[in-house]
């Protein structure tokens, strides 16, 4: 009795083994599977990773040039017919020039508030470096030039980083210096206007500055010497006086920046 039993168990032990004979098939497929899917992911992961070092990186690099760009175009407004140029990085991001907000300046007769002269520079262009789309960065002054109107311890240019359907380095020069002499009676009003030049190229690029010209209006006003001077960009403004002068000059330095 006992040895039949024996038997009988073998057998079917037996009978059972012979119906989970494909079981080691499907264990490989599904391990493979398995493992492709872990590989595939992690793929995907590291080349994410990597395309956000690369992209960092190279937003990093466009926040030296754009710096560099700054100083470059005001060294390059001091000399008439001067030329330089910068270059920059466009794998994943891209530099280009945009229309800006209208300045508006006006000389003010300080005891009425009458306009005794105004000018409007339209359109004025800012440069834009836009990042990639996996860049990483916050909102941030590269330089503060604190206001719309500047002495000579604070810089024209005003570099910054901006949020905003993605991520932007920005570069404008929509301010003025004013310099007033009293003892002479002189205010000197220097700005910078951006105009576009040539476009083109991909991959790196240069961006070339060139001093066009510099338009000196030389202005006699009565105005009782008692004069304001008022800058207006994108509905902000700013006054700065009264000065007590009669003769007022606008210099103007025309740089034009091409992207080849």
């Amino acid at each position: 009795m006992f040895k039949e039993t024996y038997i009988e168990n073998i057998i079917y032990t037996s009978e059972i083994m012979k119906r989970k004979g494909v079981s080691p098939i499907i264990s490989v497929v599904v391990i493979t599977a398995t493992l492709m899917v872990i590989l595939v992911v992690a793929s995907f992961f590291a080349t994410n990773l990597l395309e956000i070092q690369m992209q960092s990186s190279e937003f990093e690099q466009a926040k030296t040039a754009i710096l560099l760009l700054d100083k470059t175009i005001i060294d390059v407004s001091l000399r008439p017919g001067a030329a330089s140029s910068v270059q920059f990085n466009q794998r994943s991001g891209g530099i280009g020039m945009y229309e800006g907000e209208p300045i508006n300046m006006k000389i003010i007769n300080a005891s009425n508030s009458e306009v005794l002269w105004s000018t409007t520079i339209n359109p004025s262009y800012v440069i834009k470096y836009h990042g990639g789309s996996m860049v990483p960065a916050a909102e941030a002054n590269l330089t503060n030039p604190g206001g719309l109107i500047v002495d000579m311890s604070k810089p024209l240019g005003y570099a910054r980083i901006e949020a905003g359907n993605g991520v932007w380095i920005v570069l404008d020069y929509n301010r003025v210096r004013v310099t007033a002499n009293e003892e002479l009676g002189t205010i000197d009003i220097y700005l910078i206007r951006l105009e576009p030049g040539r476009f083109g190229g991909s991959g790196t690029v240069s961006v070339r500055v060139q001093n066009m010209d510099i338009n000196v209006t030389s202005l006699r006003l009565n105005g009782s010497g008692n004069l304001k001077v008022r800058v207006e960009v994108g509905g902000l403004y700013e006054e700065q006086g009264p000065f007590r002068a009669s003769s007022v000059r606008v210099i103007e330095v025309r740089v034009r920046i091409s992207i080849v």
